[in-house]
């Protein structure tokens, strides 16, 4: 892998305008992400613009290398994991650009908070909310097509681009929008001139015909199967949407590739809608002593069409009230479950009348429901939603063994068929022996659940897929996705195929248009390994008899256990102006100056992936000089 790895350095010394980086650090840091696995990559490249974009991808269809694209590495799938080029989008390529009044150009490296503060002092925003969006990227959000708790009212990332610029796998690129199939007949010279048309232009204009060809006839032909077996539902990124793409002789190329986690190609930059700031809000937190009551709220609250409508069990609701003496205050110790209620209005005396109008109706079914708190103000219902926000990253908190392991967190099903759901896979968890935390986006039908175990080695592989096959069982008998908003990467690819049956060979079909190589993040949604879930599994830091008793107030066991606790989140990778982490990471926003890749590192030295002998090289010296113990990563870390 070595000589890989140097061969690599010196092909591309010289080519990029960015960096690339194959030490033996940098090759640790990119191992894993926010999800329970790890590959090793071969290099990583840190591109400046669309031109580096296109040399990395002649470079990889030249030497069979793949190219893995990745943003803040904080997905939940491992989608940004494998054995090739990682290409992280987020150290350089993050420029905004606004276009029109109601539409901005992007590059794939900005991060969704960020783009929300540059486009608020026109009124506008950026639909999609993610829970992680204050590190999270907006090519990242493409990738999986992201939505959140507004997905009910605003739909997901899908929904709100205009147009996607796509560098394929052979170095051809196009602008991917609403596609005309009436295009003419093309000879390869310039329409004006006659004069043959070369180079970049006539490569991009030759593979955007090829596409858009191949691509229209596959989908008239199987649009039976479509629609069979892709069934509409409010939240669904499995496999590749292609539900509505087709319609008459228009192909909207652009809604396709989002959800496609960087297998057809890499993204340099995308045209999005934006909306307006909502000028009215309100927001109730209601509290229910039983599941079953809340989750019958949630039918009465839909047919009142709220803009969002999240579900939080007990778990989260504890968690709530040790985080802030605010949420004790209004949250009772008696509380099973909590539902936080939004409505928008045109005015204020609108909004209020929707709320309570949706307050009323929910007590008429059931009298024993507690309104805990209802917001109007700005800040205040801020203050509501941050309660998701801030908890949900907690659950890594909770002391003992086990801890909520993210491999079946992504479950969309009919909302109107939420409660069956839930029935029927508790009934799974109890045959299984585990419990799981549930948190809801309830009115869209998005479920997380996370159940509890111990942090897996490959010998819990086969418990892992066992768990997630009879949960996804469930899935499918109600007719629900097994990835409505984090992507398919490694956790659930396996099962695609499952879920969609003979519609898979159509996926297949479209990897071979665009990518007939399979360079393009290999191993995502288009996969021949039926247990794809159970490999790959994270390496746990291990009990050396070669560490060194050093005169520090901690010893190598409570080393391990600090590091085992760190999931990858990346919440440590957060710009925002009221937080307190990371001073470096601000200053210079890349990998190596992240609390997070301190510890891949560590984890790496302790489980043997790392030698000895790197704690004494000048590349580990300098990363530990991108950290004076200010302590504020410990204090905003979700897992301390």
């Amino acid at each position: 892998m070595e000589t890989d790895q140097q061969r690599l350095a010196e092909d591309l010394a010289g080519s990029l305008k960015g960096e690339f980086l194959s030490d033996q650090l940098t090759i640790a840091m990119y191992s894993t992400d926010a999800s329970l696995y790890q590959i090793a990559p071969l290099g990583v490249a840190f591109p400046v613009d669309r031109d580096d974009l296109i040399t990395l991808t002649r470079y990889s269809s030249e030497t069979d290398t793949p190219l893995i694209p990745r943003g803040a590495g904080s997905g939940l799938a491992g989608s940004a994991l494998s054995n090739g080029i990682v290409v992280d989008f987020s150290r350089y390529m993050r420029a905004m650009h606004w276009i029109s009044d109601d539409l901005v150009r992007v590059e794939p490296g900005v991060v969704r908070d960020p783009l929300n503060r540059f486009l608020r002092r026109r009124g506008r925003y950026f639909a999609p909310d993610p829970s992680n969006s204050a590190v999270t990227t907006v090519g990242g959000m493409l990738a999986v097509d992201a939505a959140g708790s507004h997905s009910v009212r605003v739909g997901s990332t899908r929904n709100h681009v205009q147009s996607i610029d796509v560098i394929l796998a052979d170095g051809s690129g196009l602008e991917a929008r609403q596609e005309d199939l009436n295009f003419p007949s093309w000879s390869g010279r310039d329409s004006e001139t006659n004069a043959p048309v070369g180079g970049a232009g006539g490569r991009d204009e030759s593979a955007r015909r090829r596409i858009l060809s191949r691509l229209g006839k596959l989908l008239t032909d199987n649009a039976e199967l479509i629609d069979k077996h892709q069934t509409p539902l409010i939240r669904n990124c499995c496999g590749y949407y292609l539900r509505g793409i087709r319609r008459r002789n228009q192909l909207h190329l652009a809604r396709m590739l989002v959800g496609s986690e960087g297998t057809l190609g890499l993204f340099a930059g995308a045209t999005l809608h934006t909306m307006p700031i909502p000028a009215y809000r309100a927001a109730a937190v209601l509290l229910f002593g039983q599941l079953d009551a809340a989750l019958a709220a949630v039918q009465i609250i839909r047919l009142c069409q709220p803009s969002a409508c999240d579900l939080l069990d007990r778990r989260l609701l504890s968690l709530a009230r040790d985080a802030d003496p605010r949420f004790a205050a209004i949250i009772s110790p008696a509380a099973e479950t909590a539902l936080i209620v939004e409505q928008t209005g045109y005015s204020e005396k609108d909004c209020r009348e929707r709320m309570r109008m949706a307050i009323e109706r929910v007590r008429e079914a059931d009298s024993t429901v507690v309104v805990a708190h209802e917001a109007h103000e700005f800040d205040d219902v801020e203050f509501v939603w941050s309660l998701p926000s801030r908890v949900v990253p907690l659950l890594i908190r909770l002391k003992g063994p086990s801890r909520p392991l993210p491999f079946i967190e992504d479950i969309a099903v009919p909302p109107e068929l939420l409660s069956d759901f839930l029935v029927r896979v508790q009934r799974v968890f109890h045959r299984r022996e585990v419990t799981a935390s549930l948190y809801a986006h309830a009115a869209s039908g998005q479920v997380h659940l996370r159940p509890f175990l111990r942090p897996p080695r490959t010998e819990d592989g086969p418990r892992l897929e066992a768990i997630a096959r009879d949960v996804y069982q469930v899935v499918f008998q109600v007719g629900g996705t097994i990835s409505g908003e984090h992507g398919d990467g490694l956790a659930r690819t396996a099962f695609i195929r499952s879920q969609y049956g003979p519609l898979y060979r159509v996926f297949q079909e479209i990897k071979e248009i665009f990518d007939p190589h399979h360079l393009m993040n290999p191993g995502k949604i288009i996969s021949d390994d039926p247990h794809l879930t159970m490999r790959n599994l994270r390496q746990l830091p291990e009990p050396s008899q070669n560490l060194t008793e050093l005169q520090l107030r901690w010893n190598p066991d409570e080393l391990r256990a600090a590091v085992e606790r760190c999931n990858g989140c990346a919440v440590c990778r957060t710009q925002e102006p009221l937080s307190r982490m990371c001073p470096f990471f601000r200053l210079e926003p890349r990998e190596a100056a992240s609390p997070r890749a301190k510890v891949n590192v560590l984890r790496e030295l302790l489980s043997g992936g790392l030698p000895a002998e790197a704690t004494a090289t000048p590349q580990l010296r300098e990363l530990a000089n991108l950290c004076f113990n200010c302590k504020q990563c410990q204090l905003e870390c979700p897992s301390n």
